[in-house]
């Protein structure tokens, strides 16, 4: 899947390079530890290790850095899961329920993983998607490509029986759910919450037998 990316300049030479990416590291060090209120450019700057000035050479404002990291986010979780579910051994025409399970676990165990890996800097950019137009649309653009592409694979596998709402239901339920239990209070350990959500995505996701 592709995310379009926010309109940035993308340097060729190396130390140009090295520099953009020391920024985008540090924007999104600040983003967790200060919260987008308190990250300012100038702190963005400072932890890189480079002058304000050079900030600006390569990002208009925070808010573009928060974009791209963002959408590059989105990406990672997006080509990794559909990887999971698109992989060869994941054909849920012909799978045992067990692989079929086995494979949604797995999905479900890299979207928690991916949330747990920067739970902060994951807050700040759902905070701020109520704020940002331009981060909703990346976001929004990002999570209907992925629909789109989880609903195609459910047809591929037969169902025919409005792929694309039960597509979107499922995004919901992983999205949802590891949300709350990872970024919320959990209720549960992980291995119940993983079963639970398991369960429920299974019903959704293997074909009815033939009556």
């Amino acid at each position: 899947m592709n995310v379009v990316l926010p309109r940035v300049r993308v340097p060729s030479q190396p130390r140009a390079v090295r520099t953009r990416a020391l920024l985008l590291d540090a924007a999104a060090r600040e983003f967790s530890l200060r919260g987008y209120a308190a990250t300012t450019s100038k702190s963005i700057a400072d932890r890189a290790g480079v002058a304000t000035g050079s900030f600006y050479q390569y990002f208009a404002s925070k808010d573009v850095l928060l974009r791209e990291l963002s959408a590059t986010r989105l990406a990672a979780i997006a080509q990794r899961s559909l990887a999971l579910l698109d992989h060869p051994s994941a054909q849920m025409h012909s799978a045992s329920v067990e692989q079929v399970r086995d494979r949604l676990a797995a999905v479900v165990a890299l979207v928690t993983e991916l949330h747990r890996e920067n739970p902060a800097l994951h807050a700040v950019m759902t905070e701020r998607r109520h704020a940002d137009a331009e981060l909703d649309a990346i976001w929004s653009i990002g999570e209907r490509a992925l629909v789109e592409r989880i609903a195609g694979l459910l047809e591929r596998w037969g169902w025919a029986d409005d792929p694309l709402a039960r597509a979107f239901v499922l995004f919901g339920m992983v999205e949802g759910s590891v949300h709350a239990h990872v970024l919320g209070r959990p209720m549960v350990s992980d291995e119940r919450f993983t079963a639970a959500l398991v369960d429920a995505l299974l019903s959704i996701v293997r074909p009815a037998p033939p009556r």
